[in-house]
């Protein structure tokens, strides 16, 4: 499934078309979500709008959105996140950061903090309300950034979504 066939806008609504194992990810209401799936199944795609549905549900504050390497990042990550909040969502990006935000009133922000799981210092030090771990199968994404990613969700007891191939 490509992304053009993932989602869609219609008169300013965004629609989705899920396909039988991310409709069953979205269903899940257990704390600890994963999707294992082949290449190309839609996994990254389907990242932005589980973690889209976290903030609505968690409400404000900051979310993290980490992949396996640094590449894959680059490659694939950024540019699907990017296009569903930024493009789509609106929201505003400081590259300089690698952070997603938005403002809801003034001087309060909702983030991303986007990261790759190879730098596991860089996945310290916030507080997280969720957090979505795209290709976290991957031997790059050592059992330091899982338990980073444990610490920055310990006080909302927040949900994950991860992702990989098999």
């Amino acid at each position: 499934m490509t992304v053009d066939e993932f989602y869609t806008i219609d008169n300013g609504k965004l629609s989705v078309r899920l396909h039988a194992g991310q409709g069953r990810a979205w269903k899940s209401e257990k704390r600890f979500v994963f999707v294992i799936a082949g290449t190309q199944s839609g996994k990254t795609s389907f990242v932005p709008l589980w973690l889209d549905r976290e903030l609505q549900r968690a409400g404000h504050g900051d979310y993290l959105a980490t992949t396996a390497t640094y590449d894959l990042f680059k490659l694939k990550f950024l540019p699907e996140m990017r296009r569903y909040f930024c493009d789509i969502m609106k929201w505003h990006e400081d590259k300089s950061d690698r952070v997603f935000w938005r403002e809801y009133k003034p001087k309060f922000f909702d983030r991303i903090i986007l990261r790759s799981a190879s730098s596991e210092g860089g996945l310290e030090s916030a507080t997280i309300k969720a957090a979505v771990l795209d290709e976290c199968g991957q031997d790059d994404f050592r059992i330091g950034a899982w338990e980073a990613v444990q610490r920055r969700l310990a006080l909302s007891q927040g949900r994950v979504l991860g992702t990989t191939t098999p």
